[in-house]
């Protein structure tokens, strides 16, 4: 059954004012979100394709970086761990994290592939089409050692390690097992967004935050529609597997459902946003609250309200955007 959960404003507003003494490490596939904004008028003579007017261009941080923009905005003290390449785009994304307050300390800039780069073009509020730059492919031995460094110097003072993984081959067996590893070691609150052909490595996470297709494959069935009882068997099927404290599965339209390990507990929090115009980041958005609100002295269901409230406010806007403390508290009010 699906519930509406409510929290004194007191207590949320304490929360997020922890989240600002808080360290957390971010690991993942980063890459660049790149926008043509415009308009469309015609048909090209060319081919039956709408041709777009572009009027402007942005660039915002994406995938890990979006994470890592997410958890900045809330204050939160980040480290990312990621590659990208020795192009100019490498030294924009390099710019970009610093304008954030991210050090980019911990971004290895390496020869042998590009700097991801998603392109949106975008008319009248509508994704007219995507092109992808980037090379799927696992870490070399030169680029694990390196992110492994930059993890074992940030991690003693971390209060949390989100796992960011988009399937482009920084998440390899090799750098998420040692991850998993010295967070088992020192118990440190660790967050996975999955990805398919990584899922082996996820047993042990504090919580993994997977969409419902994603939750299908975590627990190996096939992808369909669900009822609530049947999302139900679902989690807890996933928590049995992966040995998981917690599990997030966010259901778009439908909200989320939370499960905790500890006392059998399972909570459908409906949908708290008013209009979806763009779902690109709202999983970075869910796991990025959640996380920094537990690093902040949250409980789980605490936490998912955060993260509910957060994810509305952003597939209301194009693109990917992120959510400041008192926005997030306005919104949560």
């Amino acid at each position: 059954m699906t519930e509406t959960l409510s929290f004194p404003p007191q207590r949320l507003e304490k929360i997020v004012n922890a989240m600002r003494r808080t360290t957390i490490i971010v690991a993942g596939d980063c890459m660049i979100d790149e926008y043509f904004w415009g308009d469309v008028d015609r048909i090209s003579p060319e081919a039956p394709v709408p041709v777009v007017a572009v009027e402007s261009v942005s660039r915002r941080l994406g995938g890990a970086a979006n994470v890592v923009q997410n958890l900045s905005k809330l204050g939160v003290r980040t480290h990312l761990i990621a590659v990208c390449g020795t192009d100019e785009n490498g030294v924009t994304l390099g710019g970009m994290l610093r304008e954030i307050g991210c050090s980019a300390e911990g971004l290895f800039r390496s020869p042998h592939r590009p700097t991801s780069i998603k392109t949106r073009i975008i008319a009248r509020h509508q994704q007219v089409v995507r092109a992808d730059r980037e090379l799927i492919a696992d870490l070399d031995e030169d680029e694990c050692a390196a992110l492994t460094d930059s993890f074992d110097r940030f991690h003693g003072h971390a209060d949390g390690v989100i796992i960011a993984d988009y399937g482009k081959g920084v998440v390899s067996p090799a750098l998420a097992g040692r991850i998993m590893k010295k967070c088992a070691e020192k118990n440190t609150f660790t967050a996975i967004d999955p990805k398919e052909r990584s899922i082996h490595l996820y047993r042990g996470a504090s919580v993994i935050t997977p969409n419902l297709k994603e939750a299908h494959t975590l627990a190996g069935v096939p992808y369909r529609h669900c009822s609530d009882e049947e999302i139900n068997a679902l989690g807890w099927k996933i928590i049995d597997i992966y040995n998981t404290c917690y599990l997030l599965i966010t259901l778009s339209e439908r909200g989320m459902a939370l499960f905790c390990r500890d006392g059998q507990q399972f909570t459908r929090l409906p949908t708290v946003a008013q209009k979806v115009f763009d779902v690109t980041g709202a999983g970075d958005t869910v796991i990025s609250v959640f996380t920094a609100a537990i690093a902040g002295g949250a409980t789980p269901p605490e936490a998912a309200f955060l993260a509910n409230h957060a994810a509305g406010l952003t597939v209301a806007q194009l693109g990917t955007v992120s959510v400041g403390p008192e926005e997030l508290l306005a919104a949560c009010a």
